[in-house]
């Protein structure tokens, strides 16, 4: 686990508190920004929290699947955030609904 500290069962996320998994996030929606959007916060938050993908998304959106599923883009401080916080049920819904903004905004 990356991030060791000490958490709170109320506590939110901010962003502005873990800036290595904002910038591996940066990293990643760059680097996807051009696949199809089908499933594509599902299969980036899904694979982050449990590494596996059902296989119906898998076969949804193959290309995204694979870019994701590769180790290609660095996301152990994110998925220590999923880990670290996976009992606080608010933290990680504040934390998937950002990473879902992030992937489905439009760069600027």
């Amino acid at each position: 686990m990356t991030y060791n500290t000490i958490k709170k069962n109320n506590e939110r996320f901010d962003p502005a508190n873990y800036p290595k998994a904002m910038s591996e996030l940066t990293i990643l929606r760059s680097g996807i920004s051009n696949n199809s959007i089908i499933l594509k916060v599902e299969i980036v938050v899904y694979f982050m929290k449990y590494h596996v993908l059902p296989i119906a998304w898998v076969e949804a959106n193959p290309a995204l699947t694979r870019m994701v599923t590769s180790g290609f883009f660095k996301t152990v401080n994110l998925e220590s955030l999923f880990e670290l916080y996976s009992t606080n049920k608010f933290f990680i819904q504040d934390l998937e609904e950002y990473i879902g903004k992030q992937l489905l905004t439009e760069k600027n």
